[in-house]
């Protein structure tokens, strides 16, 4: 799953853009408050990092080596709160 397949499954499921932060491309347009999923450049490659920020801390920081587990965890984190 890629960020923007990510986003359509959200939006499919309901799920407000308000809830979630996709590196800036989907979602929110910032990540306060939100559970968020960044790139970055790590030691060895691309990174993806997922967290919760809450009054300007992240909380809950996991790092991913690809963006589908990545996608995929913000996914179940998301949907998995829908009955």
């Amino acid at each position: 799953m890629t960020i923007k397949e990510l986003h359509n499954k959200l939006k499919e499921k309901g799920i407000s853009e308000h809830q979630y932060f996709l590196h800036g491309l989907f979602g929110s347009t910032n990540d306060d408050e939100k559970i968020a999923l960044t790139i970055k450049k790590g030691k060895f490659g691309i990174v993806y990092e997922t967290y919760f920020r809450e009054r300007g801390e992240k909380y809950s920081s996991i790092i991913f080596t690809t963006e589908k587990e990545a996608c995929e965890y913000i996914y179940k984190k998301l949907a998995g709160n829908i009955g």
